[in-house]
Formats: structure tokens, sequence, C-alpha cells
């Protein structure tokens, strides 16, 4: 264990499900342990740890050394400053902020205070998200040309009156809920987005439940975001297509779980795959090597592949798994300041910017 030993406290702000939740996940780890729980509502309070009403008492928490965040998305900005001023290190559930102007003030305050801040983009840290990293990183299907989601939520939990349909708290859909997948995407195509352009409907006055935004990044790579939130729960799917200039990948599930890819490769990409975790079960044909052209590229190809990769267990576990592990590249980022997380403050930032592009670029709102 790091720093001799001693257990990094955490003091979770905002303890509805998703802080319960984050809790349940750390309560496994050698390395932290949370230590207190802030929320409004006394009813949430657990009997095991220290309870606050307010967030500035458990901020004076000297046993507090990181601050999660996991309070409806209009307060991150001014709970994330006032904890890095407290020289607390702050980790930020989804959106960082409601515009690009208050995620780049967190990154200054940050900075000022030299502490350790980032954003919980826990996709990132899946393995089949991982899996494809790697799969774009070594151009095994060449170019990486064109992004795809298609995000059908459930409706259940968030009825008429929640929250999530007040956009003065929410943000709407694609600050709210779509920065995972807009980061997702920066983080493949390495490109910011240049232009965008969305559509949205309502389902009735003050519930836009259904939104859309296609994304030109700088590199030439085309993005198209779906998200609607009025499926029951048992119909519940997303889907993250990418298409290359030799092939095509589809991974499932909002916590991603699957992972199916085809298309040509050559002999170092056929090794780049089976050496990937969780293994790819790959059929492979050989065929006679040859030169294909694509856009502007010819590729060396000497197989026609099909494959499928499973994590095999179950959404929640894995969720848990990957809370577990940006919390350790987070202790690991504040014990040793060489270490450059996987998701930054800038992450956080180029996300919240490319939602808040969408949101004003929606041109229907009925």
């Amino acid at each position: 264990m790091a720093n001799g030993g001693k257990k990094k406290g955490i003091g979770i702000i905002g303890f509805g499900g998703f802080g319960e939740f984050t809790r349940r996940s750390w309560d496994e780890m050698d390395n932290v342990e949370v230590i207190a729980v802030c929320d409004s509502d006394p009813v949430r309070a657990p009997l095991d740890v220290m309870f606050y009403q307010q967030v500035g008492p458990l901020l004076a928490n000297p046993h507090v050394d990181i601050v999660s965040i996991a309070t409806p998305p209009n307060s991150h900005k001014d709970i994330a400053l006032m904890a890095l001023e407290a020289e607390k290190h702050v980790l930020v559930e989804k959106p960082l902020a409601l515009s690009e102007a208050d995620a780049r003030e967190i990154k200054r305050t940050a900075l000022r205070n030299e502490r350790i801040a980032s954003v919980d983009f826990v996709l990132r840290y899946n393995p089949i998200v991982e899996e494809l990293e790697e799969i774009v990183r070594q151009e095994v299907l060449g170019k990486l040309r064109r992004i795809d989601l298609r995000n059908y939520a459930m409706l259940d939990q968030t009825p008429e009156g929640h929250w999530f349909w007040n956009p003065q708290i929410s943000g709407r859909i694609f600050l709210e809920h779509g920065v995972h997948f807009f980061d997702i995407a920066h983080s493949l195509t390495q490109s910011s987005a240049k232009e965008v352009c969305a559509v949205s409907q309502e389902r009735k006055p003050g519930i836009e439940d259904r939104v859309f935004a296609a994304v030109v990044y700088e590199n030439g790579v085309i993005g198209t975001f779906w998200h609607s939130f009025s499926r029951p729960r048992a119909l519940e799917t997303t889907t993250f297509h990418f298409a290359f200039d030799l092939g095509e990948i589809d991974i499932f599930g909002w916590i991603p779980l699957d992972l199916n890819i085809w298309g040509w490769t050559d002999k170092r990409g056929l090794e780049v795959l089976q050496a990937l975790e969780p293994k790819i079960h790959i059929d492979e044909e050989r065929m006679q090597p040859a030169k294909a052209a694509s856009s502007e590229f010819f590729y060396d190809v000497e197989y026609a592949i099909h494959g499928k990769s499973a994590i095999g267990r179950p959404k929640m576990e894995v969720y848990a798994e990957n809370l577990r592990a940006i919390m350790n590249d987070f202790v690991h980022a504040i014990d040793e300041p060489g270490h450059s997380m996987r998701v930054t403050l800038d992450d956080g930032i180029e996300a919240v910017r490319t939602a808040e592009m969408a949101t004003k670029a929606v041109t229907v709102r009925t």
C-alpha cells in the first residue's frame, strides 16, 4: 500500500443511489476508506461513518483526503471549488461542470492549490473499452473513420418531476449523460470536435427525452450520438459502432460487456488481437496477400477475421470494478506527482465543450 500503509480518507458529497454504490465499491479497496458522507436528507445517513448535512463541516474534517462529488450537475462546480480551496483532492461525477468556462475554472483552482482533480469517466477503465482503444491505436483495421452511438435508456429512474428534466440542474441530456460517450470518442480519435449539429424532441413540454448530435472531429472522423430516455427497463440497450477502413467493431452495453469485430488485417494485426484481454475468440481465414485500397490509403492484408469478446460477468460487478480502477489511478496520482491519470481534467473539459456545443446547436425542440 502506498504512503506508508495509510489509507486515504474519502468523503462523499451526495449520498443518493450513485453515492451509495461508490461507497460499496470503494469499501472493497485496501488503500482508501470512506470515512464521511454529506447529504441534505438525514434519512440517507449511514450508521457507520460520519454524517454531515452541510458541505463545509465535511471539508473541515482533516481526515478527509479525497472528496467525491455525487450531487446533481449544477452543483459540481461550486462544490469542487470549495473542496479544492480546502486543499482536498477532488473526483467529480460527470459532467465536470455545465459549461466549458466553469470546467476551466475548476482546472485553474486545482493547479493553484496543487491538488489532484478529475472526472469520473469510468468507461475509460472498462476492459472492453481498453481493448477497443488498443485496436484503434494499433490500426488493426486501418484508420478509424466513423463513430455511431445508439443509447436507448430506460425512463424508470427519471420520472416526471425528477431534476434530470430541469435544464437548470442537469444541463440537458448531452451534458448530463452524453459526456461519457463524447469522452470515449475524443479518447479514440485523439481529436477535438470541430463542428456540431443537433436536433431534439420532447415527449411533452418540459421533458426533452430524445436528442441527436452529429460531430465532425478535427481529424475528419464523423460521430453521431443518439440518446433517448423513453424505454422500459427490460428494453434498455446501448450500442457503440466503429467503422474503419478495413472493417467494423460494435461494443454493447452502457457498461460495455461484449465486443464484435470483423474485417481484414495483416499478420501483425492478427497477433495484436490474439494478445488482447479479455480474449477475443477469432475465426480467421487466410487470404492471398494483397494491397487493399481504402480512402487515400493502401493496406497490406492477409486475413479475413470475425471475432467476439465478452467479459462474462454481471454489469454492476464490472461497473464496481471500473470505479475501483479509477480510484486506484486517482490515489496513484496523489502519491506520485509524476503520474498522469488516464482521465485528466482536460478530458473532462473537452467532453463538456462538445456537449455544450451540441446543446447550443439543437435546431428543433418541440
